[in-house]
């Protein structure tokens, strides 16, 4: 269930999505400078395959295992097959877990990850998430920004690898801030909607910086599966 090879795809990788910011549907977007990456993608089986890449090889297994139940408590069901593992200056972690990939309202559920990897010992402010394979419909939410800013959330729709880019940053010391409305349309925390609640919702820029190229190879790259080692 390795998704990133190794320190130095997620390296370039890095760069590719730096090259990105840019092509966000606002400011938001292009200012945040990810500490972690992750990386879901639906199992045949039904399971959202995970991996986070976390940058800094600092990251304790205590830190591990409460990221672990943080998750496990916001989604209801405990991550499965956990692995982690230091590769060069990033931690690794892999598991399958279910409900961060929906059906319902929500489509995608990042409150979850913002919880899990927004808190505890070794909190985690400012992530990436993408989610391999999916298309936005009405029930993909696009942007999150409370007015007492306590987390913001904003994405993307990309072509090639086919999927949705979040970009993440909670600023609360408090779980219990981190929450989405449960409606079709996410709104601004002032009532407005923020898209139009149809598959176009999210914006996909023309691709014309060459870094940026770079970072959707890799990303291609990353997805594919891996032979098992020995």
């Amino acid at each position: 269930m390795k998704l990133f090879a190794n320190t130095r795809l997620f390296a370039i990788m890095m760069m590719g999505l730096w090259a990105c910011f840019g092509f966000g549907q606002s400011k938001f977007y292009g200012s945040v400078r990810p500490d972690a990456i992750v990386v879901v993608k639906k199992s045949s089986m039904g399971s959202d395959l995970v991996e986070i890449t976390i940058q800094g090889n600092d990251y304790p297994k205590p830190a591990v295992d409460a990221m672990m139940a943080r998750l496990g408590q916001a989604l209801g069901n405990d991550p499965r097959n956990v692995e982690a593992s230091i590769d060069g200056p990033v931690i690794r972690v892999s598991f399958a877990v279910v409900g961060l990939i929906t059906e319902g309202k929500p489509r995608v559920n990042i409150a979850a990850l913002a919880k899990a990897l927004g808190f505890g010992e070794k909190p985690i402010r400012s992530f990436s998430v993408f989610f391999a394979d999916l298309a936005a419909d009405v029930n993909t939410p696009t942007q999150w920004f409370p007015k007492n800013g306590s987390w913001k959330m904003e994405g993307v729709s990309m072509r090639a690898p086919k999927g949705l880019d979040y970009r993440v940053s909670v600023t609360t010391t408090n779980p219990n801030d981190i929450y989405m409305p449960d409606s079709k349309t996410p709104t601004v925390d002032s009532g407005k909607p923020v898209a139009s609640g149809r598959a176009n919702i999210f914006i996909f820029a023309s691709i014309i910086v060459g870094a940026f190229a770079i970072g959707l190879l890799v990303y291609s790259a990353l997805l594919r599966p891996r032979p098992r080692g020995r």
